[in-house]
């Protein structure tokens, strides 16, 4: 039997540990650390792909242009004495 943790999780997830044999705790711990695993990996690719966006748009320019600007809408709004 093979374990697929897509599928098979529910069935000790639903179970106390303190019920569970020790290969049941043993796929328990596994089954928690595949699942971190897989939180973690997302974070990564979030913060990678964020990063992607502010290294294109630096690269661009945008981001300059954008700050020139509020600059100069700041400028505009102060009063000239």
């Amino acid at each position: 039997m093979v374990f697929n943790p897509f599928q098979d999780h529910n069935r000790y997830l639903d179970k106390d540990p303190k019920d569970m044999s020790l290969s049941e705790l043993r796929m328990l711990l596994k089954i928690k650390r595949m699942d971190l695993q897989l939180g973690w990996n997302e974070l990564e690719g979030k913060i990678k792909f964020w990063q992607r966006v502010a290294r294109s748009l630096r690269e661009s320019g945008i981001l300059e242009k954008a700050k020139e600007g509020i600059q100069s809408y700041l400028q505009k709004d102060t009063p000239k004495e």
